[in-house]
């Protein structure tokens, strides 16, 4: 027959599993505070991710606008800031966009005078005025605009120019008309250590 153990012994090993299970929550509780520290750290160092969706275009009828002399475009663009968990989804004032094809200036969006700001996107509208495109680059784009599809087959170069902490983002996007997936591709982003001018809009005609 096996005698028990004694009371305090037995009092000891208890005492001894107590003491195991208290000293790892502190461990852990160190290990997740320096894990949020890092990714903080990290988000802040990569700056926030945009994309840009072409929701609408107007002024660009191949049939009727492209035979004219001058152009003047209108695109309806919705833009996505991924700011990390503790971001909000803003447009510094500053900011400014310019849509291109094949590097030439269509439209574009002012210098904004203030923040603007939305629960997860920003609607900004691109005008353009008296543009003048060259023939080989008119000819290609009406081309692609009668192709397949809603949109056609059309892609556009949307550059934002927008501020940021101190600093100035450039984030060069391509985004076809009425691609909903362009929100799911980020833009490429280069940070400008100097003050650059925005993006050139089209020159407007007297």
């Amino acid at each position: 027959m096996c005698a028990s153990p004694a009371p305090a012994a037995r009092e000891r090993r208890e005492e001894k599993k107590d003491d195991d299970g208290g000293g790892t929550w502190p461990f852990f509780l160190g290990f997740a505070a320096m894990l949020i520290v890092i990714l903080s750290i990290g988000s802040q160092g990569a700056g926030p991710a945009y994309h840009v969706a072409i929701d609408a275009v107007a002024g660009l009828d191949p049939a009727t606008d492209l035979a004219r002399p001058t152009l003047s475009p209108e695109f309806n663009l919705t833009v996505r800031v991924d700011a990390g968990p503790w971001g909000g989804v803003c447009l510094e004032p500053g900011s400014a966009v310019a849509v291109s094809y094949h590097r030439v200036p269509l439209a574009g969006v002012a210098a904004l005078p203030s923040k603007v700001c939305g629960t997860r996107s920003v609607a900004l509208v691109a005008t353009g005025s008296g543009v003048r495109v060259p023939g080989a680059d008119l000819d290609a784009l009406a081309s692609d605009l009668r192709g397949f599809g809603r949109g056609g087959t059309a892609e556009f170069e949307v550059t934002l120019t927008v501020p940021h902490e101190g600093r100035l983002m450039v984030t060069s996007c391509r985004a076809r008309l009425g691609d909903s997936a362009a929100l799911e591709a980020p833009c490429e982003v280069s940070v400008v250590d100097s003050v650059a001018p925005a993006p050139a809009l089209p020159p407007a005609t007297g």
